[in-house]
């Protein structure tokens, strides 16, 4: 039978002498084995590089998506437009990386509601960043559209981006619409090509899609499409033209374009855009200037 280990025999197996080591806790002065040793030199680079060195916290607050730029509301085609431009910098400077969406929030201005209450902004629409159902994104900018109103309601809106974790920015400055009943398509849209340019002409617009008179008119927008192409949300026109003619320059000859007409009425501080008129196509064509030739005129008859 095998004879016991002493119990010098163990501290020989898994201990050694050694001197060069300061002696700290270690039994007669002996170190640990190799492999404990490197069991302990990775205890020491945690304690040293893990926790001694850590960077101070990041509050949640402090990387949300900064507010959304340039937010206004339209009117087009007989519906209204909360527009806004993305945001690009987090509300620390630093650049968004993780925007993940908008929420759309809506409240009726009740002048005669309970004064001093709390105000409720429920959400209309929860924008997907990835996959902007029913938004309308040309580039940076992004136009939702609001189909339920109610005419001589004052709305107000406010929109709030949320990154990925859910956090949501600050708000951007409110804006509020006052919705009105719409006007009702121009009628009888005609187009002349001309060289590099069009020229419109419509019936003036008398009634609202309600079948009441317009009242006060603010003019007319024109859209205009190449072939192909939607209607964007921007007129040709930057302002409501009063009269019921337009002329588009700087086209190009040998292209086709389609053109439509909105009316635009005013209600209280709002301008409502009504329904679009049928469109129409047009090519403006280079202009041919043509030589007249005649017969040489005939010799005088001489006088005696």
């Amino acid at each position: 039978m095998d004879e016991p280990q002493r119990r010098g025999d163990a501290e020989k197996t898994f201990t050694t002498p050694c001197p060069s080591l300061p002696r700290r806790g270690l039994r007669g002065g002996l170190c640990a084995s190799a492999p404990l040793r490197l069991v302990l030199l990775f205890v020491v680079a945690l304690s040293a590089f893990g926790c001694g060195k850590k960077l101070p916290p990041v509050a949640p607050e402090s990387v949300v998506p900064e507010p959304v730029k340039e937010i206004k509301a339209i009117s087009r085609d007989g519906k209204l437009f909360v527009r806004f431009s993305r945001p690009t910098k987090n509300v620390d400077g630093s650049k968004v990386a993780d925007l993940a969406g908008f929420r759309i929030m809506r409240r009726v201005i009740d002048d005669k509601g309970c004064q001093g209450c709390p105000e409720k902004f429920p959400v209309v629409y929860d924008i997907d960043i990835s996959y902007p159902k029913g938004a309308v994104v040309e580039g940076d900018r992004i136009s939702f559209p609001d189909n339920d109103l109610t005419a001589g309601t004052r709305y107000e809106y406010k929109v709030v981006p949320y990154n990925k974790d859910g956090y949501e920015g600050p708000e951007a400055q409110r804006v509020i619409f006052t919705w009105g009943v719409p006007a009702g398509k121009p009628q009888n849209l005609t187009a002349r090509a001309g060289d590099k340019a069009v020229d419109l002409t419509w019936s003036p617009i008398e009634t609202l899609v309600d079948g009441s008179t317009v009242k006060e008119l603010a003019g007319y927008n024109i859209y205009r499409r190449e072939e192909g192409g939607k209607y964007p949300l921007d007129s040709v026109n930057p302002d409501p033209v009063k009269q019921t003619s337009f002329s588009d320059f700087g086209l190009s000859n040998g292209k086709s374009y389609w053109y439509t007409v909105k009316a635009v009425v005013h209600f209280n501080e709002s301008l409502i855009e009504g329904a679009s008129s049928d469109e129409i196509a047009v090519t403006p064509k280079e202009a041919i200037v043509e030589e007249l030739k005649g017969e040489p005129d005939a010799p005088l008859p001489v006088q005696r």
